[in-house]
């Protein structure tokens, strides 16, 4: 008893973010040389409340991702529609949806080039000096640098007009269908498309998304039909967009027994196209 009244003991509580994690991986790391030169122990103990905050950070790293439609395709392929940021996904392949001279300026297009920084930038730039300006309905691939995917594709949609509608949509399915062929040939299973030309170009939103649910169905039924592709995720941060491809995939694909999910009280964020 005596020896246990000669030592003092305290308490530290660190709060901040992604201490629990830290300490659990590296604290070992440490701990023996606290004791050798501060003649102490460190006993480290996880708070209640620390396992509560971190249920809620995972719950909400879940909910960043919702998926608003789902249908498997003959070929096996799942198609999906989902809430979420495209420059956060861990796909093979996103799809920007570009200019005619890849200068990634606003909208998405910008926010991919600030996600995978500036060398995104640089392969476009040698890409159109090289090879010249693309067209509507063009689509190249690039690498994804700082980006967690493998690849970005570089689709460029039409630019909307009332009075050459039917272009328009034959130049958005073309730049579907060739964005999905890009990825095909890089050999990616994965690939996340957005509401191209819906932005600045625009195009109305639900022809869009009807445009696009048409392009992927034709795809996926050509007598080529997928190869390596396994899924196809249209994606969008704004809930107005993805409500929009939710029901386009749900009617295109009604024949498939597609799967609707759409939360009453979404809340609305937007990255926009810069097409």
């Amino acid at each position: 008893m005596e020896l246990v009244s000669t030592l003092f003991t305290d308490n530290l509580t660190v709060d901040k973010p992604g201490a629990k994690k830290y300490f659990q991986t590296q604290g070992s790391i440490f701990l023996s040389s606290i004791m050798t030169e501060f003649k102490c122990v460190v006993l480290l103990r996880t708070e209640i409340e620390d396992e509560d905050e971190d249920e809620e950070v995972e719950n909400y790293e879940e909910e960043t991702t919702f998926c608003y439609c789902k249908v498997q395709t003959i070929s096996g392929a799942l198609i999906s529609v989902s809430k979420v940021d495209i420059c956060s996904l861990t796909v093979d392949a996103v799809v920007n949806a570009a200019n005619e001279d890849l200068k990634h300026i606003g909208g998405l297009a910008l926010a991919l080039l600030n996600a995978a920084g500036p060398q995104l930038q640089k392969e476009s730039n040698d890409y159109v000096a090289k090879n010249g300006r693309l067209c509507p309905g063009d689509a190249i691939i690039t690498n994804a640098y700082n980006l967690p995917c493998k690849h970005v594709v570089h689709a460029v949609g039409p630019r909307f007009s009332d009075f050459d509608k039917k272009t328009a949509v034959s130049r958005l399915k073309t730049a579907v269908k060739e964005s999905l062929r890009q990825a095909e040939m890089a050999n990616c299973s994965s690939i996340a498309l957005p509401a191209i030309s819906s932005g600045i170009f625009g195009f109305p939103l639900d022809l869009c998304a009807e445009t696009i649910a048409q392009a992927v169905r034709e795809y996926c039924d050509s007598p080529q039909g997928l190869r390596s592709l396994t899924k196809i995720n249209l994606v969008d941060n704004n809930d107005k967009t993805v409500r929009a491809m939710a029901t386009a995939v749900n009617k295109e694909f009604s024949d498939l027994g597609p799967t609707m999910t759409i939360p009453q009280h979404a809340g609305s964020k937007h990255t926009g196209a810069s097409g």
